[in-house]
């Protein structure tokens, strides 16, 4: 028995230390992908300020920063989506991997709503400020009025992505309860809305620092979803329509597993 233990102990430190080896390695790749990306960043954000360049640069920049750590994503929509229609993507929220995995796999300029901490990371919360409309979610003032940002970007004919369980959850947490926001602004702004389902990146690259390895990723686009109705009672029946359509995708992929 102790020895049956101590090969299970010795195998779990093995994993821990390659896990930490390779995100070591992701975060050596981000940032010479990034820092290789940042003169032609700023030139087209500060300069001559073009947001459909600067969304295609951050699509090739996170596709060559995943491929390059080893990690390969699939992409499986329930029907096309269209060129010219705008949209409020909403996707689970399980890790750090969530933006750039979606930046580089649906091809439609995005704007994201995104944490005030990202702002503080030097030279890339620079881009990020103010290439995203960003959100203080610790000050409700702060969260309302990034709200009515990002409904003039989406009057101005932006696409955009938020997150609506507000934040990463806890590991232990399957599917945390959605925040009403971008369904009142889908409604408000009579706007299409696409759930999205990121099932394997909270294991392939969780919270905890010790853990996750290269792999493959799958991303589900699923059918738009036609705003009908306004009024509270519509704002709760679309975040549970798009909560269930995301839980019981994630519960298929969980069992196939």
């Amino acid at each position: 028995v102790k020895i049956v233990d101590f090969y299970i102990c010795s195998m779990k430190w093995i994993r821990y230390f390659f896990s930490l080896l390779w995100r070591g390695w992701f975060f050596l790749v981000f940032l010479i992908v990034f820092f290789s990306f940042t003169p032609i960043l700023f030139f087209f954000t500060a300069i001559i300020k073009n947001p459909i360049v600067v969304f295609k640069l951050n699509c090739y920049w996170s596709r060559l920063m995943l491929w390059f750590s080893g990690i390969f994503y699939t992409v499986d929509y329930d029907e096309p989506l269209e060129k010219n229609v705008q949209y409020i993507f909403c996707p689970n929220h399980t890790s750090t991997l969530d933006i750039p995995l979606i930046a580089a796999s649906i091809p439609f300029p995005i704007l994201y709503m995104g944490k005030v901490e990202l702002t503080k990371i030097p030279i890339f919360g620079y881009f990020f400020k103010k290439n995203s409309v960003i959100v203080d979610r610790k000050n409700r003032k702060g969260s309302y009025q990034a709200f009515l940002n990002i409904g003039k970007k989406i009057d101005e004919g932006n696409n955009v992505c938020i997150f609506p369980e507000g934040g990463i959850p806890k590991s232990n947490v399957f599917l945390k309860k959605f925040k009403n926001g971008p369904f009142r602004l889908a409604i408000e702004k009579n706007i299409m809305l696409v759930p999205v389902t990121l099932p394997d990146n909270k294991r392939r690259f969780p919270q905890e620092y010790y853990k996750g390895s290269p792999g493959f990723v799958r991303v589900k686009v699923h059918k738009p979803i036609k705003i009908n109705g306004k009024g509270e009672n519509c704002v709760e029946n679309l975040n549970s329509n798009v909560y269930s359509i995301i839980f019981e995708q994630l519960n298929y992929y969980e069992k196939g597993r």
